[in-house]
């Protein structure tokens, strides 16, 4: 059981991030920066705040649905959603901007 948590979160993301690069592919490599950077300062906002709200018990983890391996008081697992998240919005947007506001991506 302590694979669920990552599991639903690989079931949940995973089929969106290869639709993603099967449609976007060489416009996400031509325009890396648009994705990793925004994905890293709202991923890390967003675990920073959910470390808050963890420590001032608004919410906690099931032990029994989770790997064990924390960062901070964060499971990885959770952690992880936030990035996924963030990068799965990244890439959206990225994906849907006119192309006269991307860099070329060679097709």
């Amino acid at each position: 059981m302590e694979w669920n948590y990552f599991n639903h979160l690989m079931f949940w993301a995973m089929p969106v991030i290869i639709g993603q690069w099967f449609l976007g592919g060489k416009i996400f490599l031509a325009n890396w920066r648009a994705i990793v950077f925004p994905a890293l300062i709202v991923g890390t906002y967003l675990n920073l705040i959910d470390t808050i709200a963890v420590r001032e018990g608004i919410w906690f983890f099931d032990v029994k649905q989770i790997l064990g391996i924390y960062i901070g008081p964060l499971p990885i697992e959770e952690v992880l959603f936030f990035y996924v998240t963030a990068w799965l919005v990244a890439q959206s947007v990225v994906l849907f901007l006119p192309d006269s506001w991307r860099h070329p991506s060679g097709q």
